[in-house]
Formats: structure tokens, C-alpha cells, sequence
């Protein structure tokens, strides 16, 4: 699935006017000040951070933007997106690839690189772990 998702963002890279408009419509979403906020955190602390951590702060910043979307969202919107991935967990369609090409975004404008490989060779990537994060904000097996 990485390598598949690797090919996606390549074909990103070469439509800058994609990546504005995902930021632009999160920017829209959170609002510009915490926008700014958010990447100037992500830029001081993601680019040597360890992925299991950054990841909880990004999945933190989507649940943020989750609590600032209305029940009007467009279809095919970011704003969907995060609703769906919050009602649907686990969900792989469109808006899962989505919610990728905003972290990896959000990853470029802080100084990131979302595909990483461990030591093995095992390719894994910033915006899979930030997605499985958000998804399981609320699970606290223990309590059932």
C-alpha cells in the first residue's frame, strides 16, 4: 500500500496547485491563524522527530480540524473526509487518500519526508500512521 500511495503523491509533486488548494481548504477549515500555527509547530518539531510521535500530534491537528467542520461540507471536500474517517474508521477509498495527500502536504511545508523505511527496508509512512491515530483517537480498549 506504500508503494502505491508513493506513486500517488509523485504524481502530486508535479500539481503544485493541488497541494495549495488541500492547504487552502484545510487553512479554510482550522482558520488561518491556527493554519500558520500548526505548520510553524510541525516545522520545529516533525522534521527529527520520531514517526510514532509526530504522528499523534498530526492525528491531534485532524481531530482539532474534525471539531471546526460544519454539517454543510461538500461532497468530495476535505471536511467530508475527515467526517468519514471518523464515522467509518479503517475506510480506504477516496477519503482516506485525501486526508494522505493533506499530511503529506502538511509534511512538505514543515521540512518532512512522509515515506520513510526503517533499518530493514520496510517502507512506512507519516500520514498511514497519523490516519490509524486519529481513527483510534477514541479507543480505550481497556474500558470495555
Amino acid at each position: 500500500m506504500v508503494d502505491e500511495l508513493r506513486h500517488y503523491t509523485l504524481l502530486l509533486y508535479n500539481r503544485s496547485a493541488l497541494k495549495e488548494d488541500k492547504l487552502d481548504e484545510f487553512r479554510q477549515i482550522i482558520g488561518e491563524g491556527l493554519f500558520g500555527s500548526f505548520l510553524e509547530l510541525l516545522t520545529e518539531i516533525g522534521p527529527g522527530s520520531r514517526t510514532h510521535r509526530i504522528s499523534v500530534v498530526i492525528a491531534g491537528i485532524l481531530r482539532f480540524a474534525l471539531g471546526k467542520t460544519t454539517d454543510d461540507y461538500e461532497k468530495g471536500s476535505l471536511a467530508e473526509a475527515l467526517v468519514v474517517l471518523d464515522e467509518e474508521p479503517y475506510s480506504d477509498g477516496e477519503e482516506y487518500r485525501r486526508v494522505v495527500e493533506l499530511i503529506d502536504h502538511m509534511c512538505q511545508e514543515s521540512g518532512m519526508t512522509n515515506y520513510r523505511a526503517t533499518t530493514r527496508g520496510s517502507e512506512y509512512s507519516i500520514a498511514e500512521n497519523a490516519i490509524a491515530e486519529y481513527c483510534r483517537w477514541y479507543n480505550m480498549p481497556w474500558e470495555d
